[in-house]
Parts: structure tokens; sequence; C-alpha cells
């Protein structure tokens, strides 16, 4: 498996600008998905939802953000002569994970759901069963000051994303507010997913928080208002247009 993770939208939204028109970043992304389509485990895309939740959005609006890139790509694909299921199969999507336990795992489930909303709508049900989801511990929780406290904040936010169903966790070194991680914290990094994969045995259960009426309501509750928040980017023309208008950073 190996994923390009190409969006040139999370990149505008980080950067504020991009070496070449958007339109034709989105081709150049696009490009990938054609070169990479004898490549059955590897993917060109991602819908980066992280970058959106580290400059401050909810997860409702995080997930509005990734719903509304994948339709953004979907439209250009479309003009290039792809069909929504080209573009889908080629797909991942990042979220972020932080230590809000609860509120990780009802969003990583909403993501599932909510793309298999907007999937049905293109008839593409079918590849968005295997679509992958990428977890990333949050930038924004970190702290400067007595930074060994991030550990346990990103223990939480790994067990949260293997809770919630991530495909895979990046766990960001406890140090990454200071800068270049030294080689302890990438180690530490490393054992808390070995200890939650190996010691806890995470992976091994299918749905740890399946029957939950409390993490249930709060998956529900948060694909319903990222639908109302996805529908309102749409009504500014997409996320592209959102961007580069600045209705999103507004938001």
């Amino acid at each position: 498996m190996a994923h390009f993770d190409a969006d040139p939208l999370s990149l505008l939204a980080i950067t504020g600008s991009l070496n070449l028109p958007l339109n034709q970043a989105l081709e150049d992304a696009l490009s990938l998905v054609e070169l990479t389509s004898d490549m059955p485990s590897v993917t060109a895309l991602t819908s980066d939802g992280h970058a959106y939740h580290c400059a401050g959005a909810t997860e409702a609006q995080e997930l509005a953000c990734v719903l509304a890139s994948i339709v953004s790509f979907c439209r250009a694909g479309e003009k290039l002569g792809y069909n929504p299921s080209n573009i889908i199969q080629k797909l991942t999507l990042t979220l972020a994970v932080d230590a809000n336990q609860f509120l990780n795992i009802s969003k990583l489930r909403a993501a599932r759901l909510l793309v298999w909303r907007l999937a049905e709508t293109m008839s593409v049900a079918e590849e968005v069963a295997r679509i992958k989801i990428s977890a990333i511990t949050s930038w924004r929780m970190f702290t400067k000051r007595d930074p060994w406290t991030n550990i346990l904040r990103t223990t939480i936010a790994c067990a949260s994303g293997a809770m919630g169903g991530a495909d895979s966790i990046l766990v960001l070194p406890f140090t990454f507010a200071l800068g270049n991680p030294d080689p302890i914290a990438r180690r530490i990094s490393r054992n808390i997913q070995i200890v939650c994969q190996e010691e806890s045995n995470l992976a091994r259960v299918v749905d740890p928080c399946g029957g939950s009426w409390y993490i249930e309501k709060i998956t529900d509750d948060l694909a319903k208002k990222a639908w109302i928040i996805f529908q309102d980017i749409e009504r500014q023309g997409g996320m592209a247009s959102a961007l580069q208008s600045g209705y999103l950073q507004n938001e």
C-alpha cells in the first residue's frame, strides 16, 4: 500500500498560494489517477481535513471540508474525462485526532457515513466501501511548555483513532511544537503505536464502540451538522471558491 496524497486544496488553505493556478494544480494532481490506474494498492489523492482542523475548524467543519474537497476532485475529473468511480478508487481521507477521545471516535465514524451518503448520489457506493482513512495526531493540541504532557495527548489520540476505525495512524513526536524531534521523541511515537497495537490489542476488535448509544448519538449529530456546512460550502460555488473568496477562513 502506498499513497501520493495529492491535495492542492489543502495546500492552498495552508500556504495561501500555489505555484500554479488552482485549476492546473488540480489537473496535475488528477494526472496521478491515470498514472496509478494499474496499481491497485496505490492511491493518488487525499481529501485532507487535518489542515482545516489545525486552523481552528470544528469537527463538523473538518468533515464538511473533506466532503467538499471530494466533490471538487470529481468535478475537476469530469472535465478531464474521469468518472467519479475513477476518482474515488484512488482517494483516501485524512483526519485529525486530538485528546478528545469520544469526538475523535465519532468523527471517524461520521466520516464513513457522510462519504457513503455522498457516494450514493454519484452511484459509486461500491468504491467508497474500500476508502481508507488516515488519522494524524493534531498539531493544535501540542504544547511547548512541559511537552511531556503531549505524550498523554498523543496516546489518547492514537487509541481513539484506532477505536474510530482509522486504517493508518501517524503519531507526531511529543516535541513537535519545539521543532525537529530527537531520536527519543521519535522512538516514543513509535512505541505508542506498538503498545496500542500489540499490548492493548486495539487492532483485533472489529468495532469496539459498536452499540454505544453515546457515541452513536454524537456520530449522528456530527454527520447532520457536517452535511449542513457542506451544503453551505457548495452554495458558495464549491471548495475552491470558498477558499479563494475567504468565506471558509471567515467561518
